[in-house]
C-alpha cells in the first residue's frame, strides 16, 4: 500500500497570523472520469499548524452514493458507502444498497447503477486517517460511472468556514497545485504575505484566487 505525503513548512510569523484571524488549510484530491457535471468537493480542512504541517494519505478507497445533489456550497453526505480497490466495482440497487465486485476497469474505481433511481456518486480516500469525498458525480439510472483517483492535491489556506465534502467551483484564495505522481512526498514553503513557494518546480502549479478549479480537479 503506497503512502503519499506533503510537508508545508510555515514561520513563527505566519502560524500567528493564521490561528489569530481564523484561517484554516483546505485540500482537494484530483480524479479523472468521462462523466460529465462532476465537482470537486473539500477532501480535508484543517487548523492545526505547525512549523512543517504535514499532510499525509494512502491508496485506501470507499465509494459511496448520495441523495444530496451536486449545487455550489452544498454538502455532499454518503447516503451509503463501501471500502474499495481499484479494478472493482460498487453495485447500487434501487434502495441504495451496495456491494462490492472483483470486476471493473484497470487502474479505476466503477459505480454501477443497477436501478433507475439517480443518484450522486463519487470515491474517498483517506487523509490523516480519516477517509472524506473527493468528488461528486452524477449517476444515473442503470448507468456506470468510472472514477480513477489521481495522485494531484490542492492546497489553500482561507478564513472561510467550509465543512469537508462541500461543493466548491472556485479557489477562495491562491494556492497551489501539487503533482506526485513521479514521487510519493514533496516539500513547500507558505507565507502569509509571499504565498506559496516550491521553488518553481515542475510539479507545481500556482492556482489564483477565484479561479475555477473544475479543470484542475476533475480531467478527462
Amino acid at each position: 500500500m503506497a503512502t503519499y505525503e506533503i510537508d508545508i513548512t510555515m514561520n513563527k510569523k505566519t502560524i500567528e497570523q493564521l490561528k489569530n484571524n481564523g484561517f484554516a488549510l483546505y485540500g482537494f484530491k484530483a480524479v479523472k472520469t468521462a462523466s460529465a457535471g462532476g465537482a470537486p468537493l473539500v477532501w480535508f480542512q484543517s487548523t492545526s499548524f505547525l512549523g512543517t504541517t504535514q499532510v499525509a494519505w494512502e491508496e485506501l478507497y470507499q465509494a459511496y452514493v448520495s441523495t444530496d445533489e451536486i449545487i455550489a456550497n452544498g454538502r455532499i453526505s454518503a447516503s451509503s458507502a463501501a471500502d474499495i480497490d481499484l479494478n472493482q466495482t460498487m453495485n447500487v440497487d434501487k434502495n441504495g444498497n451496495v456491494t462490492v465486485v472483483r470486476d471493473g476497469t484497470d487502474g479505476a474505481i466503477s459505480i454501477n447503477n443497477q436501478a433507475n433511481p439517480q443518484w450522486t456518486c463519487g470515491i474517498s480516500q483517506k487523509s490523516n486517517g480519516k477517509a472524506n469525498p473527493m468528488c461528486a458525480i452524477p449517476l444515473f439510472g442503470n448507468m456506470l460511472d468510472v472514477i480513477a483517483p489521481i495522485e494531484r492535491v490542492l492546497l489553500m489556506f482561507a478564513s472561510n468556514t467550509v465543512n469537508t465534502g462541500t461543493v466548491i467551483y472556485k479557489a477562495y484564495s491562491s494556492g497551489v497545485l501539487i503533482d506526485l505522481t513521479s514521487s510519493r512526498q514533496r516539500s513547500v514553503y507558505f507565507d502569509v504575505n509571499n504565498g506559496w513557494d516550491w521553488g518553481n518546480a515542475s510539479w507545481g502549479k500556482p492556482v489564483q484566487a477565484q479561479e475555477s478549479i473544475v479543470p484542475l480537479l476533475i480531467t478527462n
